[in-house]
């Protein structure tokens, strides 16, 4: 492999992380600020930073714990600049809103995978349903529309839907011993 062939999977690398974790950053972010606007600019800020010290990240590691701590030092120079501003957290109230966001995160990561588990094991015309009515950005009354069906009838199986999944996701975090 040559040094350009190398450099191009070290970026197909980045970007997989960066894609995959890029919501739980910017929710990381958000929690430390007060504005959306300031959020979404310390993202692209903190998404040039982990570009440029992409070789510092260690294979093997949590890609998102990493991109949390330089997203957590993105905003504490951001707010130090601001500093005259008396509207801003402290850099201790700061500290512990980001290790409260970090535990939540993980919390919430788990949960995703859990969710994801119990759709995989949905009848496939279920998990059919879920993609028509929430992946491609279409109404129930569309997706009914589209399918030949009553919006109520959509409705009505979407409402089983979600009850088995809430049951199913519940009955996950009590055998995990997580509830």
């Amino acid at each position: 492999m040559g040094a350009s062939d190398m450099e191009s999977s070290s970026h197909e690398q980045f970007v997989a992380l960066f894609v995959r974790h890029e919501a739980a950053i910017h929710s990381f972010i958000l929690t430390m600020l007060p504005s959306y606007t300031d959020s979404e600019e310390l993202l692209q800020e903190t998404s040039l930073t982990l570009w440029r010290r992409f070789d510092q990240f260690e294979e093997g590691t949590s890609f998102r714990n990493w991109a949390f701590q330089v997203a957590k030092f993105t905003v504490f120079n951001y707010v130090r600049k601001l500093g005259r501003d008396r509207h801003r957290f402290s850099e201790k109230m700061m500290m512990m809103l980001a290790e409260h966001a970090e535990q939540t995160q993980e919390d919430l990561e788990s949960r995703r995978r859990i969710l994801d588990h119990c759709i995989s094991k949905l009848p496939e015309k279920d998990r059919a349903v879920l993609v028509g009515c929430y992946s491609e950005k279409s109404t129930i009354k569309e997706y009914a529309l589209q399918k030949g069906r009553t919006p109520n009838a959509v409705t009505k199986q979407l409402n089983r839907i979600r009850k088995s999944l809430v049951q199913c996701v519940r009955l996950t975090l009590r055998t995990q011993g997580t509830v």
